[in-house]
């Protein structure tokens, strides 16, 4: 039975290690017959296991499109235009990336630059991408206690029992259709026309999701249907509000360095210009920081309403984001259809993009809690 590439690159890596053992004894003495026959047994497969992975990987690029390393616009134009030409829908699985800032990093991403206010996330939130089946979380129901028992008295036995938190992936996608006309008119920027429009809508969903209050029925981020706890009043007690607040979660064990706030650009304007107190230099937000503390400015942390952003109330979230689990779930697949009955009754070729994400708030099992949010909180800001 031919193997699969995840099969080859897991006895390359178990051959790797096996040769690298052997290496480390002939740092010492010389191989025996049988370790110096191993030795060359495996770097026999393991050249053979490299040629095949090498062809099987020949045969996928066949039927597979990558940008990387390519122009672009150049690169999906060819693609749109292939798409017709060809009388057939073309699919790409897009490169994936990873880097050292945690930031999301797909080769869709190389398209998209942030053109739209709100969109940032905070800088210790990370992605996770190419997720494959179910990720569960194991936490501890119950601690345990040091005892100091007599010399010879037995320790009490303590249970520790453990439960999950479960990742709950869901489709997300999205489809666009783009002129033939357009297509074949070789001075259009379509690729920025569709780079926009995907980035927009990409960014839109994360931030939304993430940052905004609604009640949402599909993923969820930490702040959808959460109340109030408190108001921060924009006076000369906004500074020692917020300390307070952020205080509320040290107390119970959160480090404050990870903590970020959110809050749109008018209450960022507020406190750019309230003083830490009463006949004291400085503002409540200074050198880039909120009373000392990362922000992030985005209006969709007052979005109550699907699809709408109330300013009637303006609010300041507080959140340790190491705690959400952010994952992008398999492929990004971008597919390109210009030849269906569909698509040709309009004279356009349809794009489309699937993909599937999962938001899980690791905090909700902490210290015994049921479901609710501990590493997250609302506050009303104003007077």
């Amino acid at each position: 039975m031919k193997k699969t590439i995840n099969e080859l690159m897991v006895r390359q890596r178990e051959i790797n290690d096996r040769l690298g053992d052997i290496e480390k004894i002939l740092q010492t003495r010389e191989l025996t017959e049988g370790e110096d026959t191993e030795r060359k047994t495996l770097e026999r497969e393991f050249d053979a296991n490299k040629r095949e992975l090498s062809i099987i990987k020949s045969e996928q690029d066949i039927n597979k499109v990558t940008l990387e390393n390519r122009d672009p616009q150049k690169a999906l134009r060819e693609l749109l235009v292939s798409g017709r030409s060809n009388k057939q829908t073309r699919q790409i699985t897009l490169e994936k990336h990873i880097t050292e800032s945690g930031a999301i990093q797909l080769n869709i991403h190389d398209l998209f630059p942030t053109l739209q206010e709100g969109l940032g996330l905070p800088p210790s939130l990370k992605m996770l991408e190419g997720v494959t089946g179910n990720e569960l979380y194991p936490y501890g129901i119950d601690d345990v206690e040091i005892e100091e028992p007599g010399e010879v008295e037995e320790l009490n036995a303590q249970e520790l029992n453990f439960d999950n938190v479960t990742a709950n992936p869901k489709r997300a996608g999205l489809n666009v259709l783009v002129s033939n006309t357009a297509i074949d008119n070789a001075a259009f920027d379509l690729l920025g026309y569709v780079q926009l429009k995907f980035q927009v809508a990409l960014k839109r969903y994360l931030a939304a999701k993430i940052y905004s209050q609604v009640a949402w029925t599909g993923i969820k981020g930490p702040f959808s249907g959460l109340t109030a706890t408190g108001n921060i009043a924009l006076d000369e007690t906004a500074y020692k509000s917020i300390l307070e607040a952020v205080a509320s979660f040290t107390t119970v064990g959160f480090d404050q360095t990870k903590v970020c706030l959110i809050m749109d650009a008018v209450t960022e304007a507020a406190l750019k210009a309230t003083p830490r107190a009463a006949g004291q230099g400085g503002f409540v937000i200074q050198d880039g920081k909120c009373a000392g503390y990362d922000y992030v400015v985005s209006h969709y942390i007052d979005m109550t309403e699907s699809g709408q952003t109330e300013f009637t109330t303006r609010y300041l979230g507080i959140g340790y984001f190491d705690y959400l689990a952010l994952q992008q779930h398999g492929d990004v697949r971008l597919t390109v259809d210009g030849v269906s009955n569909g698509m040709a009754v309009k004279n356009c070729t349809g794009i489309t993009l699937n993909t599937a994400f999962s938001i899980t708030d690791l905090s909700v099992k902490l210290n015994g809690g049921s479901d609710k949010t501990q590493a997250f909180a609302l506050y009303t800001v104003g007077a």
